[in-house]
């Protein structure tokens, strides 16, 4: 069995307010030469094939043509569970008509739902899929009608328990799955901005060692292909660099192709995923990234993100920048990066009543140097003065009160 895994394809992303559907129509374009040269026996797209739950018509219409491609055109089975980010019970309408073709959507998670059999070619078995789209603990809880709702790990342990009894350890069995499985606790190397911006009140997580009885686990969710302790369980990563954050990562497919005697891990190659343009952070003074030089950078079409290192600030310097990259999306200071927002907030929350320091940390944030001793004590005096002055004011305020209430009696 050939299996190519892929997943997080959140077709009708916007990056910065710049819409990224020609980037996704040019990444598909390259999948598709992918499953040509590759010659899957099934496809399986692990979760948040779009990035909203009421996708735009321009991205219906890029997963429209693409399944048509792979189901009429190649003739491959597609399996496609609901994510996060999908509108999964809308995922489930006409289901039913168009597994007859080969393509099985499971946007909701139903704990009644058989496996999905396939048999690959060369095969004695068919292997069982068995699709768990993204659910929250409080909706398993509901669908399963559990007593008490369960944390992220026993919900995928009671989910498992669920699906071994309807097992046939004779053949293959691969989970198809989105969500958050680690084989150790997360850590900022583990995790990208995919999981963050969702999680609230720390990262729940359900530990890998609950799908031993799989041959092979098929996740999506975070956005960086990667193992989970072995081969045997892995993210495919998204179609696509999505933030700032996944500059370093290379995007691919996962073609796996299953021990037919089921003694060894499946075999992984990771296929590149052509990109239209690159994710790039740049950094440096003003002068240089704008100078004449950068005009003759082929890669000045990329998204950019520009660090810039310029202890005074730039007027317009986005102006600028969009003269020799014209997708320059981010532009920060690299000064200004020392603290992050949060920080920032407490801080001032925490000296809201000391103008002083807070004056010192904006002086630091903008010139990018400590405040100077001198211009500190002309700071500091003045700061004494307006404080002197509005006390009198207030004195005054209060005798002037005093006085009306005295002469109203």
């Amino acid at each position: 069995m050939k299996i190519l895994h892929t997943g997080d394809w959140h077709i009708g992303r916007v990056l910065d307010q710049h819409p990224l559907i020609d980037d996704q129509r040019y990444a598909l374009q390259g999948f598709l030469t992918i499953v040509h040269e590759v010659k899957p026996d099934v496809i399986l797209i692990a979760g948040d094939l779009y990035d909203r739950a009421i996708p735009p018509r321009e991205a219906l219409e890029l997963v429209d043509e693409t399944l048509t491609h792979l189901i009429l055109d190649d003739h491959i089975p597609v399996i496609v569970i609901g994510g996060n980010h999908d509108g999964r019970s809308r995922l489930d309408y006409g289901s039913a008509i168009l597994a007859r073709k080969g393509l099985y959507f499971r946007g909701a998670y139903d704990p009644e739902a058989g496996p999905i059999e396939i048999t690959g070619q060369g095969d004695s078995v068919p292997t069982a899929f068995w699709a768990v789209p993204f659910i929250k603990p409080v909706e398993y809880h509901t669908a399963a009608e559990t007593e008490s709702i369960p944390d992220y790990n026993g919900m995928y342990a009671d989910i498992v328990a669920h699906i071994r009894p309807k097992m046939n350890l004779d053949q293959p069995n691969v989970l198809i799955s989105h969500g958050l499985i680690l084989s150790a606790p997360p850590t900022a190397d583990t995790l990208d901005d995919s999981v963050r911006p969702i999680e609230i009140g720390g990262i729940a997580y359900a530990s890998s060692h609950l799908f031993s009885d799989f041959d092979y686990v098929a996740l999506g969710h975070l956005h960086r292909p990667q193992k989970v302790g072995s081969n045997r369980i892995r993210y495919a990563g998204s179609l696509l660099k999505y933030s700032f954050s996944e500059v370093n990562q290379k995007k691919s497919a996962a073609v796996v192709t299953l021990d037919p005697n089921r003694q060894a891990l499946p075999e992984i190659e990771l296929v590149p995923i052509p990109a239209k343009r690159d994710l790039r952070i740049i950094s440096g003074p003003f002068d240089d990234l704008t100078g004449l030089a950068a005009y003759t950078q082929e890669n000045r079409d990329d998204y950019i993100k520009a660090v810039l290192t310029d202890k005074i600030r730039v007027t317009n310097p986005m102006d600028g920048l969009r003269e020799v990259y014209p997708n320059v999306l981010e532009m920060t200071y690299a000064h200004s990066q020392t603290v992050d927002g949060t920080d920032k907030q407490r801080r001032i929350k925490e000296h809201l009543n000391d103008p002083m320091t807070l004056f010192s940390d904006f002086y630091e944030t903008i010139r990018g140097e400590v405040l100077p001793e001198e211009e500190a004590a002309l700071a500091k005096s003045l700061f004494e003065a307006a404080h002197a002055e509005s006390g009198e004011t207030q004195h005054a305020a209060e005798a002037a009160e005093e006085g009306a209430s005295h002469a109203s009696h």
